[in-house]
C-alpha cells in the first residue's frame, strides 16, 4: 500500500475480514535514530490517516529511548511530538518491558486496546540486540455471551409487596430462634413475597436492552420512515416526501438522545451506575475480563473457566490461617460506654441511605427492595442484628462474597493484574455499618489511629496526605538539604491481613468484648466465588485478609497497620497501605537513620506476616547535593526512580509538576 512520503520506512497491509468481521490494517515501521523531523512528520500523517481504520495494529523499532511509558512523558521535543500524535489518534502502546538494554524501543500500537493480547517480550535470537515481541491479535465475535434473568422493577407491584411483608408478626415469628434461624426465616419470607410481586425478564449480556431514548414516539416515527421508503420505491410518493419523513425521524432521534444524555448528566449524583454504563457503551475500548493465560500457556476465554482461574489465584495469595482462637475473644472485660441495644430507628436510618443502583450479594437481597420496604423490615432486621451482636453469631450468608475482578493495569491476560472486589449481603453490610460506628466512636474518642494515616479517616484525604508530606519535604529542599523519599509497596496488603494478629490488636486498643467477638466470627470461615459475566466459580475458603468492598474492611486495615511507624525516626505517612518514608539525606548519619527505619519496617512486616514487594519499592532522590545513596531492604537493594506516582500525582526528582500536567492533559485527550 503506497501512503505518504517514500522516505518513511513503513509497510502497510490490509487483512480482509470474513463474514461480520471488519478489516485489520497492519503496519510495520522503522525509525532510524538520526531521522530528521520532516520524515517524522510524514509518518505522523500516515498514522493519522490510517488510524481511522476500524482495527489498526502498528509495530516496529521506533527509537524513542527517552519516553517513559508508565507516565506517558518524554524529555526530548521529537519524542513529545510522537506522544502527541499517539494521543491525537487515540492509540494504545502495549509494550511495557525493555526491548533493547533498559529502553523500550520496539513498540506495538493499536486503536482498540483489546485487539492485542498475550504480549510477551522474550530473549533475542542470534546476534540481534533487540528482544523478541510476541503477541496475538484477537478478532471480535469470539467472546462468550450469556443470558441472565433479572428483576423487572418497572412492572413490580410494590404495594402488594409491602402488604405481604407488613402483615408478618415478626416478634412472634423470631422469638426463640437463633441468629441463623431468624435470618433464614426473614430471607425466605422476603424472597417468597418478592417472587409473587416482581416479575423477571431476560437480559442478553451481548446485545443489552432497548436504549433509554427509544420511546414509543420514536418507534412510531421509525415505522413511518420505513413505510415511506417502501412507498417511494413503489412510486406512491415522491423522493422529497420520503426525505422529509427521514429528516423528521432523525431530528426526533437527535432530540431524544440529547434529552436522555441531559437527564443522565443531571441525575449523576443519584444514579452514577447508569451514567457510567452509558459512557462505557460509547467507548471504543470496552472494560472486560480476559482472555486469561493459564500456567501452561493456553488462552482461556470461557466465562466459567476464567472465573475458576481468577478464584484460584485470589485464594493463592492468602496467608495461612493461625491456629486457635485469640485469647482476647474469650476475655471477661465488660463493654465500655456503648448502648445496650440496636434500635429500629438506627436500622431505618441506614436503610434510607442505601444506593438502589448497587448489586445484591450472594443472598439475592436487592437494595431497591429493602429501601422500598424500609418501614416493614427495619424492625425485624434490628431484632436479628441484636441477636447477632451480643453472642457474636454471624449468619453464613453474611460471610459469603461474590468477587468481581476489576482490571488494574498491565497485561489483561495475567490474573495478577485484577483486584478482587467483594459483593456481600446488603443487610450484612448494614450490620457492618452498626459495628463500624461502635469501632470508630472508640477509635476517635481514644485517639487510637495515628496522625500518619490519611486513608479512610475523618477529615483526611489524598490531598491532606500530599500537602502534609510535601510541605515538609519541599521546605527541606529549599534550605539546601538533600532528601530521600522511599515509596513502599505492600504485596496484596488487604488480602494478607492475619486475622489472629488483627483480633489481638483490637484487644490491645481496648475495644469491648462483644464487638471483638463479632469481628472475629465475621472474619472466620469466610468463603468467596468469582463471577464473570454471570458465570460463577466454586466456593473457596478465605484464610486471611479483610474484604475489599466491605464496610468494615478499611477500618480494620487501618487498625492493623496503625503501629507500623512505632520507633520510626524519619517522616512516615500513609494512605491505607500506600506508604512513603522520607527524611534528610545530607550526611552519612542522616542516611543511616533512613536505613535503620527501613530495617524496622522490614522487621514489622515479618512479625505481622505482611510482605513488601521489594521490586516496586523505589527511592526518589531530591536536592542538588544528593549523594544518591543505595538503600537496602533485607538483602535486596532498592531501585532508584526519576519520577513516582504518589496517590495518582506524578512527582519527579526535581519536584517539577510539568510531567503531571502533561499526563493529565494527555489522559483527557484520550478520553475525548
Amino acid at each position: 500500500m503506497n501512503v505518504g512520503d517514500s522516505c518513511v520506512e513503513s509497510l502497510w497491509v490490509k487483512l480482509k475480514g470474513v463474514k461480520n468481521e471488519g478489516d485489520i490494517m497492519l503496519g510495520v515501521y522503522y525509525r532510524p535514530p538520526s531521522q530528521v523531523e520532516e520524515v517524522d512528520e510524514a509518518f505522523f500523517k500516515q498514522l493519522t490517516k490510517l488510524s481511522k481504520a476500524q482495527d489498526l495494529v502498528v509495530m516496529g523499532d521506533f527509537n524513542y529511548p527517552d519516553i517513559c511509558w508508565e507516565t506517558n512523558t518524554a524529555g526530548h521535543r521529537l519524542s513529545n511530538k510522537f506522544l502527541d500524535c499517539i494521543g491525537d489518534n487515540f492509540l494504545f502502546q502495549k509494550v511495557e518491558k525493555a526491548t533493547r538494554g533498559e529502553a523500550v524501543l520496539d513498540l506495538v500500537l493499536t486503536n482498540r486496546e483489546e485487539l492485542v493480547e498475550n504480549l510477551k517480550v522474550e530473549d533475542s535470537i542470534g546476534d540481534s540486540d533487540h528482544e523478541i515481541i510476541e503477541f496475538m491479535i484477537l478478532r471480535k465475535g469470539r467472546r462468550e455471551t450469556s443470558t441472565i434473568e433479572v428483576m423487572d422493577f418497572r412492572k413490580a407491584d410494590f404495594d402488594k409487596l409491602r402488604e405481604l411483608v407488613g402483615k408478618v408478626p415478626w416478634e412472634a415469628r423470631l422469638k426463640g430462634k437463633t441468629t441463623e434461624e431468624s435470618w433464614k426465616y426473614f430471607k425466605g419470607t422476603l424472597l417468597r413475597a418478592q417472587k409473587q410481586t416482581i416479575p423477571l425478564c431476560r437480559k442478553d449480556r451481548k446485545y443489552g436492552k432497548r436504549p433509554a431514548w427509544l420511546n414509543k414516539e420514536i418507534l412510531h416515527n421509525l415505522k413511518i420512515k420505513k413505510e415511506s421508503y417502501k412507498k417511494w420505491k413503489l412510486g406512491q410518493i415522491t423522493k422529497d416526501e420520503y426525505r422529509q419523513a427521514t429528516r423528521e425521524c432523525r431530528g426526533k432521534i437527535r432530540k431524544a438522545k440529547a434529552q436522555n444524555e441531559f437527564k443522565l448528566a443531571s441525575g449523576i449524583k443519584g444514579n452514577k451506575k447508569t451514567f457510567y454504563k452509558y459512557i462505557r457503551s460509547k467507548r471504543k475500548t470496552k472494560d472486560r475480563v480476559g482472555p486469561l493465560l493459564s500456567e501452561e500457556g493456553e488462552t482461556v476465554t470461557g466465562n466459567l473457566e476464567m472465573a475458576e482461574m481468577l478464584n484460584d489465584f485470589f485464594v493463592s495469595v492468602f496467608t495461612e490461617k493461625s491456629g486457635g482462637v485469640p485469647n482476647v475473644v474469650n476475655t471477661s472485660r465488660e463493654r465500655v460506654s456503648l448502648e445496650d441495644r440496636i434500635h429500629k430507628e438506627q436500622v431505618k436510618n441506614h436503610l434510607g441511605k442505601l444506593d438502589v443502583s448497587k448489586s445484591p450479594g450472594p443472598d439475592e437481597m436487592h437494595p431497591r427492595i429493602l429501601k422500598e420496604l424500609i418501614e416493614e423490615v427495619s424492625e425485624p432486621l434490628a431484632m436479628i442484628f441484636e441477636k447477632s451482636w451480643q453472642p457474636g453469631e454471624i449468619p453464613e450468608d453474611w460471610k459469603r462474597a461474590n468477587i468481581v475482578p476489576i482490571y488494574k493495569k498491565g497485561n489483561k491476560n495475567n490474573p495478577g493484574n485484577y483486584r478482587p472486589v467483594s459483593l456481600t449481603s446488603v443487610p450484612g453490610k448494614i450490620m457492618e455499618q452498626v459495628i463500624k460506628e461502635i469501632i470508630c466512636k472508640h477509635l476517635e474518642g481514644n485517639k487510637v489511629i495515628g496522625n500518619s494515616q490519611h486513608g479512610f479517616v475523618k477529615n483526611k484525604s489524598c490531598q491532606t496526605n500530599l500537602i502534609a508530606f510535601f510541605d515538609k519535604i519541599t521546605s527541606l529542599v529549599d534550605k539546601g538539604e538533600a532528601v530521600d523519599v522511599i515509596y513502599l509497596d505492600f504485596s496484596k496488603a488487604f488480602d494478607t491481613v492475619s486475622h489472629g494478629i488483627l483480633i489481638d490488636k483490637l484487644g490491645k486498643y481496648n475495644l469491648d468484648r462483644a464487638t471483638i467477638r463479632w469481628v472475629h466470627n465475621w472474619l472466620d470461615n469466610r468463603s468467596q466465588r468469582v463471577v464473570v459475566n454471570g458465570s460463577k466459580s466454586c466456593w473457596k475458603g478465605i484464610t486471611s485478609g479483610v474484604p475489599q468492598g466491605s464496610v468494615l474492611g478499611p477500618v480494620l486495615f487501618n487498625i492493623f497497620i496503625n503501629d507500623v511507624d512505632i520507633g520510626i525516626e524519619s517522616t512516615l505517612i500513609k494512605f491505607a497501605d500506600d506508604t512513603k518514608l522520607g527524611g534528610v539525606a545530607t550526611s552519612l548519619e542522616d542516611r543511616d537513620i533512613i536505613q535503620n527505619d527501613l530495617s524496622k519496617l522490614e522487621k514489622w512486616s515479618e512479625v505481622n506476616r505482611m510482605r513488601f514487594n521489594r521490586e516496586k519499592c523505589k527511592v526518589l532522590h531530591l536536592g542538588r547535593n544528593n549523594q544518591f545513596h543505595t538503600y537496602k531492604m533485607g538483602s535486596d537493594c532498592l531501585g532508584r526512580s526519576m519520577a513516582e506516582r504518589d496517590l495518582r500525582v506524578i512527582v519527579d526528582h526535581k519536584l517539577n509538576m510539568s510531567q503531571q500536567c502533561d499526563a493529565v492533559a494527555k489522559k483527557a485527550n484520550m478520553i475525548l
